[in-house]
Formats: structure tokens, sequence, C-alpha cells
């Protein structure tokens, strides 16, 4: 195994001018396995498909809004009213799909917004009592899907997994931090 970056390996790599290709052959394999990007990407795939599934709901409810609205929605009613960039944040999402988001729950009336008297560019986004009544709709099947998630564990289990998820979060914000290098 070479300490090549990747760039110096695809460098490197002869060149074909066939219409066929051989197959590749990689040099680095990954045991997908035991990879925890890929095991907690393919968790959530699987719990996305598992108990009451969220596009099935949205569409039972005969709104139309789709997931990410949806994901607005069950932030600001978790949370309360918050800023673009604080629910962007929770999310783990960018601020133009929250902003495109509260464009179209505003236009139904499951949003509002307040402008900040200290700074006219922030706006405080919340919940309307018509948003409030549509996360009341959805929201007990989705906290039913979540106990059938979790009923293979035991409370114990619960907590041991709760705790180990919060550490893996603190650690992955650190490396965030980390990573932004934005002082000088």
């Amino acid at each position: 195994m070479t300490s090549q970056t990747p760039e110096e390996i695809l460098n490197s790599l002869p060149q074909k001018d066939a219409q066929k290709s051989e197959a590749g052959k990689v040099v680095y394999t990954i045991d997908l396995q035991s990879f925890l990007p890929y095991r907690m990407y393919r968790l959530a795939a699987q719990m996305s498909q598992a108990g009451h599934k969220l596009p099935t709901l949205l569409a039972e409810s005969g709104v139309a809004i789709g997931e990410r609205e949806w994901r607005v929605i069950s932030v600001l009613g978790s949370y309360g009213g918050l800023t673009n960039g604080h629910v962007a944040d929770a999310l783990k999402t960018d601020a133009a799909t929250v902003t495109r988001a509260v464009k179209v729950l505003k236009s139904m009336d499951f949003v509002d917004t307040k402008n900040s008297r200290r700074d006219r560019r922030k706006q405080l986004i919340y919940l309307t009592q018509k948003g409030a009544d549509f996360h009341d709709l959805i929201t007990p099947a989705r906290i039913e899907t979540g106990e059938l998630i979790e009923s293979c564990f035991s409370y114990e289990e619960k907590e041991q997994l709760h705790h180990l998820l919060n550490k893996l979060d603190r650690h992955l914000t650190h490396m965030e931090n980390e990573q932004e290098d934005e002082w000088e």
C-alpha cells in the first residue's frame, strides 16, 4: 500500500481510449459493516422506512407539503420560535433550504415571522395555530414510530445508546469547529 494522495493515484492511472474498460480494482477497501458513517446512514434510511412513513402521513393529511417543510414544523414544534440559522443548525442543513421551506409554510399560514428590533436582518420563525394543529396531527404517529424503533432495547440499553449518541454528537461538533479554522 502506498501513501499517495487520491489525486496522485488518479493521475498515475493509465488512460484508455477504448469504448469499454475493464472492471476497476480498488487499492483501499472499507469494511462497510464496521464503518460508522455507512452504518449510521444505512440505519437512518432503514428507520425512515419503519413504522408510520413520513411521506405517507403527509399525503394522508391532505396538506401539500414535503418532508423539508415537515422538518421545519417539527423543529419549531419542539423548540419554539427560532431564527433561520438556528433552524438550519438544528436540521444540519443550509439556510437557503430553510428559507424555501419557510416561504411555502408562510404561504399556507403554518408559520409566521417577526423581525428583530436590534437587527432587522434577523427574523424569528414560529408556528401559527394552524401550523401547531398540523404538527399535532402528524406528531403522535411519529412518536409511535420512534417507540417502535426503540422497542428492541431495554431501558438501560436506550440510556447507553443515547449517552453514546450524545458523546458522538459532541465529538463531531468539536471536529466541525476544529475544521472551520476561521480565526488567525
